[in-house]
């Protein structure tokens, strides 16, 4: 299976997000959440484009259920 090509760059901050927020619901790394919140800031200095902001607003819903829910410190895992 073929990785997807993604055109823009808020396509490929969008799916990276999707990907960390993912990663960190499985291990609780703090580290994966301060790329997660990374990323999402990354989104609203550019919201600017409509895409953009309504991804940005529906995953920082997301992320604040997910990380209220799972531990902060980093298992010995690989990422």
């Amino acid at each position: 299976m073929s990785a997807p090509y993604y055109q823009q760059p808020h396509e490929i901050v969008i799916a990276a997000t999707l990907w960390l927020m993912h990663r960190y619901q499985q291990t609780g790394c703090s580290t994966l959440a301060r790329m997660v919140e990374q990323h999402l800031r990354w989104m609203q200095t550019r919201a600017s484009n409509p895409a953009l902001a309504q991804a940005c607003q529906r995953l920082t819903v997301e992320w604040h259920a997910l990380s209220g829910a799972a531990p902060s410190t980093c298992p010995a895992t690989l990422h």
